[in-house]
């Protein structure tokens, strides 16, 4: 039992956290890998049966990965408002990275190309080191849904030639703002932080902001902004010579 316990119990904490532990190392070399897989076999996958069937995966995947994390929840006894509303940026991103690979929507590539690859882009690198370490199922569903969400977007990009635009940009910036006005007073309302936009969390990159809220969250705030004018920086000749 005490086995069972190490692999899924909430309460289980016999393994040390670490950044950029042997698991955590590994588990971005697989995600990458599978990116550059999607990449040699760009061409391969456009056929249209191969590409359903591979895009139909990733999503079965992503959605399976999902509905085992609120069995785990309910199984622990962990559901509650404070932790298991689709109100992380993450979380958001991996429904519509379900629905982008299903329907092929291009409007909602344009958002999930800056919410996905910059928010599970960062959790990746600088993970949360509050989570449970491998082989714990938390920290194998962490990997997969934020590498699932990294996979789909490369996948529309490498398969589908799918690349954001400076309206995505501004719709993306759009829907962020909104996004923050709901989360942020929710968070408050039910004594949650979601996408930490309330307290800092253990995260490393975040150790030189102010402990401040009031100091914390517009900085942070502003950072995120900040990415999302960096990662379109990549497409911004490219979206130039087409207009």
């Amino acid at each position: 039992m005490k086995f069972f316990d190490s692999y899924w119990k909430a309460d289980y904490t016999s393994f040390d956290q670490k950044q950029f532990s042997t698991a955590h190392i590994i588990s971005l070399i697989i995600i990458v890998f599978l990116i550059y897989l999607i990449y040699i076999l760009k061409d391969k996958l456009k056929d249209i049966k191969k590409e359903k069937i591979y895009s139909s995966i990733i999503g079965a995947i992503l959605i399976l990965n999902q509905i085992s994390l609120y069995y785990w929840y309910i199984d622990n006894n962990k559901l509650s408002l404070r932790e298991c509303l689709p109100l992380y940026l993450c979380r958001l991103s991996l429904i519509l990275c379900i629905l982008m690979i299903t329907t092929k929507n291009r409007k909602i590539f344009d958002i999930v190309y800056f919410w996905g690859l910059g928010g599970a882009g960062t959790a990746l690198l600088f993970h949360d080191t509050s989570i449970f370490s491998f082989p714990h199922y938390i920290f194998i569903q962490f990997f997969i849904s934020h590498g699932g969400i990294l996979i789909s977007i490369f996948f529309m990009i490498f398969v589908h030639n799918y690349a954001p635009s400076l309206n995505s940009l501004k719709r993306t910036l759009k829907w962020t703002i909104i996004y923050f006005i709901i989360t942020i007073p929710t968070n408050y309302l039910i004594n949650s932080n979601y996408s930490y936009l309330r307290c800092k969390p253990d995260f490393p990159l975040l150790n030189p902001l102010s402990n401040n809220p009031f100091v914390y969250v517009p900085l942070f705030i502003g950072s995120i902004h900040l990415l999302f004018v960096l990662l379109y920086l990549p497409f911004y000749k490219t979206t130039k010579l087409k207009n």
